[in-house]
């Protein structure tokens, strides 16, 4: 079920740069703009996006290790969405 606030939108109504300066994005993740890896062996941002005419998904991850880490990340199609 569609929620009614977003009946009949597209995803590029939604579209928008966003500072993050606040709430639990930041201050989970980045508190005082920095990342914080005390006890973190690692950390995904996973990204569902639309692309020519497919719901994609982007899966970011960062697997800290010792004073160093590593960074990954998987892009694929979903699903093929309705035209």
């Amino acid at each position: 079920m569609i929620h009614p606030q977003l009946e009949g939108k597209i995803m590029t109504d939604f579209e928008r740069t966003i500072k993050v300066l606040e709430g639990p994005w930041s201050t989970k993740a980045f508190p005082n703009g920095e990342e914080t890896t005390k006890g973190v062996i690692s950390r995904k941002i996973t990204t569902l996006y639309e692309k020519d005419g497919y719901l994609c998904e982007e899966v970011v991850t960062r697997e800290y290790r010792g004073d160093d880490y590593m960074d990954t990340s998987v892009n694929k199609r979903v699903l093929k969405l309705n035209d």
